[in-house]
């Protein structure tokens, strides 16, 4: 599920190629976690897509329980632009660079809702820098053999956050930690039915921001630095099935996003004595369903169309259910160009 530190923003679309000869397709089972995949015969390949998220809803919001869903009232609406390239270094890897450009709106103040809503201009969002590797291809003689790739990932801090920059919410994009994920993605794709599995690990490098005046999640103080950040580690589940139409050059796709992110710790140092105090964030648990439709109006052109339910199921499913987190919809559209 996505997450208001804006990595997810990127994360909205699935991404799993249709090839009208029954190819083997690129990291279907990890769908709307990465932006682009490159399938086997594609050595350089462009990605355009732009999406818009809607109904932003907080969990565990101030004075409420960990699990009550309440409408966030600092940001109605989040537009995203992302750019991505991806190249083929061997026969089983490549790599990919993706960019995001993001608008937030919301209201100018939260307690004049009359003032009207605030639009920020695109803020760039932190670039991911990704490689996947086939350590198992699917065989067109065996249908029941998948394809199994492992995955890495590293998103530097460089978006504006509410760790180092402003404390608002509608003025930052990023999350404030330079993040690694690791992750297996089973693909079985060979057939008319398609299904896939993949797991994925993200773990959080230690911040220092030594930003006086600041304590935690936005808010502001005249007596403290934030000295140190910490999160504990980031568990991403993503299952997949989709379908086939191969006489009409589309395919469909649907599945769901198990989100849990681990505890978080601020410390703070009082600015006068040097003593040292902590908050500890508690962890942030989300699941989404997502569906899309793809077409291939040529061999070298794909389009997409994406929608992600945010915090779709409200029941208990025990580490995965909606806590502690922000959710919201969204829906894509993406153009995919192989160049060759």
């Amino acid at each position: 599920m996505r997450i208001n530190q804006v990595l997810s923003i990127i994360i909205s679309v699935v991404f799993c190629s249709l090839m009208q000869n029954a190819k083997a397709c690129s990291s279907c089972g990890s769908s709307a976690t990465s932006p682009l995949v490159l399938n086997p015969d594609e050595n350089l390949k462009m990605y355009f897509g732009i999406s818009e998220n809607l109904n932003f809803m907080d969990y565990g919001a101030k004075g409420a329980d960990s699990t009550e869903q309440i409408p966030n009232q600092k940001i109605t609406s989040r537009r995203t632009l992302t750019l991505a390239i991806g190249y083929r270094t061997t026969e089983n890897s490549f790599v990919t660079l993706t960019g995001s450009g993001v608008q937030n709106q919301g209201p100018i103040d939260r307690g004049f809702p009359e003032m009207g809503m605030a639009d920020k201009q695109y803020l760039m969002g932190d670039p991911i820098l990704a490689g996947r590797y086939n350590l198992v291809n699917m065989d067109i003689t065996n249908t029941y053999r998948p394809q199994v790739q492992l995955a890495m990932s590293y998103k530097p801090s460089l978006a504006k956050n509410m760790v180092d920059n402003e404390p608002s919410a509608i003025k930052t994009v990023g999350n404030g930690f330079h993040q690694v994920t690791a992750g297996v993605d089973f693909w079985f794709g060979m057939s008319a039915v398609q299904f896939g599995a993949a797991q994925f690990v993200t773990y959080s490098f230690d911040r220092q921001p030594n930003n006086a005046g600041r304590t935690c999640c936005g808010k502001e103080s005249s007596t403290t630095t934030q000295v140190k950040r910490t999160r504990d580690l980031q568990y991403t589940t993503v299952l997949t099935v989709g379908y086939i139409f191969k006489e009409h050059n589309i395919s469909i796709q649907s599945g769901a996003i198990l989100d849990y992110i681990g505890e978080e710790k601020i410390t703070n140092q009082n600015n006068n004595d040097g003593t040292q105090s902590y908050i500890v964030k508690k962890p942030a648990q989300s699941n989404s369903l997502f569906a899309n439709v793809k077409y291939k109006s040529s061999d070298k052109d794909t389009w997409r169309l994406s929608y992600t339910l945010g915090g779709a199921y409200e029941g208990d499913l025990g580490v995965f259910t909606n806590s502690s987190q922000t959710t919201s919809d969204s829906i894509a559209f993406s153009y995919e160009r192989t160049i060759f």
